[in-house]
């Protein structure tokens, strides 16, 4: 069986606006000047993580480095709220992610894209998002926001094929 090829593309809100949001200072929330005028407050969207009586969680992951070109075979999705991964120390990661197709219950591959953040940027992925799990490309550490509860909101879904992840950004 051969990989089909998914070539990573440079992180930006306009391409990646149907996944979810990319967090950094040029959003476009409200700006609020703080700390004696020191510091400028960008408000970030609002998450998605009180369904079916979730709460925010705040975690962190330490990952490890994976280099490319990698081999993907598997997706996920948390259906009941988003999921935000914010780098600590200018670790870069990729970010593989898909709609959902007509069914609602696996990924429309025909929207599988992958997008290189250089770690100055983070991301929040719509609840509903299929994506690969965290890619980092060094070891490194990463904030996240997930929806918490009783009751796993984790759906996975096996690739019918491979897709070999590569890059042109270094």
């Amino acid at each position: 069986m051969s990989n089909t090829r998914l070539l990573a593309e440079p992180l930006a809100q306009q391409t990646f606006a149907a996944y979810g949001e990319v967090i950094n200072g040029d959003m476009s929330g409200p700006v609020q000047l703080i700390n004696q005028g020191t510091s400028r407050k960008v408000t970030a969207p609002p998450l998605n993580l009180n369904a079916q009586g979730g709460q925010p969680g705040l975690y962190v992951y330490c990952a490890k480095a994976q280099s490319l070109p990698l081999t993907l075979t598997v997706l996920e999705r948390h259906a009941l709220g988003s999921q935000t991964f914010i780098p600590l120390a200018g670790v870069p990661f990729v970010v593989v992610a898909a709609l959902s197709d007509a069914t609602g219950l696996a990924p429309d591959l025909s929207s599988l894209r992958a997008f290189w953040a250089d770690g100055s940027q983070a991301v929040s992925l719509n609840a509903g998002t299929w994506h690969h799990s965290l890619i980092s490309m060094t070891d490194g550490e990463f904030v996240v926001i997930e929806r918490a509860a009783t009751a796993p909101d984790c759906d996975t879904y096996t690739l019918p094929v491979p897709y070999q992840l590569t890059t042109r950004v270094p």
